[in-house]
């Protein structure tokens, strides 16, 4: 025995001399990489007034995880890497797991029903699938009097919490409608019990959070002593309040645990083939399941599938009472981020953005702009070809179709809908085309052409090619593949593209070659830019170029933080920036216009909107985003003209119901409660069912019986 513990000392020594120079290594590759991130995190939290935040990183056998700020504001307690936060969604993709360990076990088929393990759901008007339920396929309801369901204070078991929901009917016929649903993952819960006889708790413990060394995660509850718990809070009116108290156990296997970004990261390690799932299910958790109509959800099980510069990447985000939370892996560079906050409604993208740009060395999501709306449209389907077919190629290593009908068919539908006539001859039916290109419904012919592109670039200049393209964009991707088979006659004609379409590409690369410089590349705009020099120099280097580089998405992200963080005169300058370099863009001429409306220039703020929604209905100035805008400018004390904005979308999209509650409710917050009746009775006027109408006009009789 003594012998044995001597040896195994040795080992030990062994392993630190041989591995400690590695790390240290890795630790130098790294470091300059965190300490400007650790410099950004100080800057952004200050921007979205985040009280304490915990992030990490795992870049192959490399981790780094720290917290910045406090977990506990009145104490003044330090945020740690071991701190200690609610996950919220982040919750699913562990729910997901555990339904696909126990499908490999042979314990849940996937197209049994739901009452296969939980005999006491409800059978519903059409059967209600396992694996329908595990990619929001299922019909099953999101929440739907939040005011309730969203504020529970007492505790409730599993059996308590399917009842929450249990007799709320289908939102849609299965496999028909993806219907983001915590009750759904709940429900999943509940089968995980019915199909282990274990509790929810115990299965994860002992089949998924033990076996990865996930130490601190555990089922949130108020009454336990939780290691390195972190208070939540929220703003109001502009100013930092505590949380509201909401005990979350009717969301257990939805979003009801609490844990750290390093367990995060640890869960990330134990997504690969033999840990907890074999090869083929993880390949399966993260392929976007379709809906019968031929699109693709961009959800997988349990996971969020969306590829960045042809780079693979699933996901999933988490938000509720006292957290936000975002996890992002990209498994083909062994590259996970996990970043935790104890602020509401924060925007965390800017924190795993910014970690993706510094330990990629690679710039962050390349989009173009054209200045033409019909270029736009063809650059769009380009930019579907390199991500999603790059992306498939980079993840399974095979094409999306190796039959030589179907590829020619698929490049004979990229010719004709990704073309200048066609979208002259009819716009609006040549981009619904190029919109469908990457989904079943258009036989995913952009991800055909994509992963064959791709398979033939990696014969010729083999995969370290690929990092150039993921760094430059789609314009490199296609013109080399242009020139490839130009001076190759082994590529068939049937796989090749038109005369016209190789000179527009052409012409971009070598515009695009011009102006993606590394200055432009490693360009970082955000709250402390100077907009009005900024501009200046991007005018001078876009100058006459037929293609540049569209940064509107830093742009916005920037004037939104300047405004919560009460500098609207500098927010404004950010979206009028931005309108000056991409005049034809919905999105700055929507977030301008927003712009004017604070400065009380309400008629060009109109004209603005209204252009944007012509631009792209279902962009900027849909009424969805429009709504949200409204509600995020009440949070941060600019609810007046939030209020001015609803009128606006009304206007806009006057058959939109939602429109017409939210003003009832902006008004019903001010104190006019007959004017919040009249908008309510509105949004019953176009849609006679719409629940939240019925449910505060009920409510406001009962506490103001006088009225009408």
């Amino acid at each position: 025995m003594h012998r044995f513990r001597i040896f195994s000392l040795n080992l030990v020594f062994l392993f630190i001399f041989l591995f400690l120079p590695l790390a240290a290594q890795d630790g130098d590759q790294y470091a300059e990489d965190i300490k400007n991130f650790e410099e950004f995190v100080k800057e952004q939290m200050a921007a979205d007034r985040i009280p304490g935040l915990s992030v990490g990183f795992i870049k192959d056998d490399f981790v780094w995880t720290a917290g910045f700020g406090y977990a506990d504001l009145e104490n003044k307690c330090p945020a740690k890497a071991e701190s200690a936060y609610r996950l919220a969604s982040v919750t699913k993709p562990m729910t997901a797991v555990a339904i696909l360990n126990l499908v490999e076990d042979g314990k849940i088929d996937l197209n049994a029903e739901v009452q296969t393990f939980v005999p006491y759901f409800p059978k519903k008007q059409w059967p209600v699938k396992v694996g329908q339920v595990l990619g929001h396929l299922g019909g099953i309801s999101h929440y739907r009097n939040y005011d309730l369901e969203g504020h529970f204070k007492d505790h409730k078991d599993t059996r308590e919490a399917i009842a929450v929901f249990e007799e709320f009917d289908l939102v849609a016929e299965p496999g028909t409608k993806y219907n983001y649903s915590s009750y759904g993952y709940n429900l999943l819960g509940a089968i995980i019990e019915g199909a282990s006889g274990q509790s929810y708790g115990e299965y994860m413990h002992e089949h998924i959070w033990g076996p990865l060394r996930m130490d601190a995660t555990r089922l949130d509850n108020p009454v336990d002593i939780i290691p390195n718990r972190v208070r939540g809070y929220r703003i109001i009116d502009g100013e930092v309040k505590n949380s509201e108290f909401v005990d979350i156990s009717s969301r257990f296997a939805a979003g009801g645990t609490r844990s750290t970004v390093g367990d995060l990261l640890k869960f990330a390690e134990g997504m690969v083939p033999g840990k907890i799932l074999n090869k083929e299910t993880l390949n399966m958790m993260w392929t976007s399941m379709a809906q019968h109509d031929g699109y693709f959800t961009n959800y997988g099980r349990g996971w969020a599938v969306s590829p960045v510069n042809g780079r693979f990447r699933v996901l999933h985000g988490g938000a509720q009472a006292e957290t936000r939370t975002r996890f992002v892996y990209y498994p083909k560079e062994n590259f996970a981020i996990a970043v935790a906050c104890n602020l509401e409604g924060t925007n965390l993208r800017p924190y795993t953005q910014k970690l993706y740009q510094l330990i990629l060395d690679a710039p962050w999501d390349i989009n173009a702009y054209t200045g033409s709306q019909r270029d736009d449209v063809i650059y769009r389907g380009m930019k579907d070809v390199f991500d999603y077919g790059l992306s498939y190629y980079v993840k399974n290593q095979v094409l999306r179709s190796e039959d030589a009908e179907e590829l020619a068919s698929a490049f004979e539908f990229f010719n004709n809908q990704v073309n200048r006539k066609a979208l002259e001859a009819d716009f609006e039916g040549t981009l619904r085309n190029v919109r469908n290109g990457r989904h079943p419904i258009g036989d995913e012919a952009f991800v055909k052409v994509g992963s064959f592109m791709a398979s033939k670039l990696v014969e010729k200049y083999g995969w370290q090619r690929l990092p150039v393209y993921h760094d430059t964009g789609a314009t490199l991707f296609f013109n080399d593949y242009i020139e490839m088979y130009t001076s190759n006659s082994n590529i068939s004609k049937s796989r090749r593209f038109t005369s016209d379409f190789e000179m527009l590409v052409n012409n971009w690369h070598q515009a695009w070659a011009k102006v993606w410089t590394e200055d432009i590349k490693n360009l970082d705009i955000g709250t402390s830019t100077d907009f009005g020099t900024l501009g200046k120099k991007l005018k001078t280097v876009f100058l006459s170029a037929s293609i540049y580089p569209n940064f509107v998405e830093h742009f916005m992200t920037a004037m939104q933080q300047l405004y919560v963080q009460g500098d609207g005169a500098r927010g404004f300058q950010a979206a009028k920036t931005a309108y000056e370099l991409y005049p034809n863009s919905d999105e700055t001429n929507a977030y301008y216009g927003i712009g004017l409306l604070t400065k009380d220039n309400q008629q060009q703020a109109k004209t603005l909107i209204k252009k944007a929604a012509e631009m792209n209905p279902r962009g900027a100035a849909s009424a969805r985003n429009l709504n949200r805008i409204a509600y995020q400018m009440a949070r941060i004390g600019l609810a007046d003209y939030g209020m001015t904005l609803l009128k606006i979308a009304a206007e806009l999209h006057p058959q939109v119901a939602n429109l017409y509650d939210s003003i009832g409710e902006f008004y019903l917050n001010k104190g006019q409660i007959e004017e919040s009746v009249a908008y309510y009775n509105k949004a019953l006027e176009i849609d006679p069912e719409f629940e939240n109408a019925k449910r505060m006009l009920k409510k406001i009789k009962a506490e103001h019986p006088s009225v009408n």
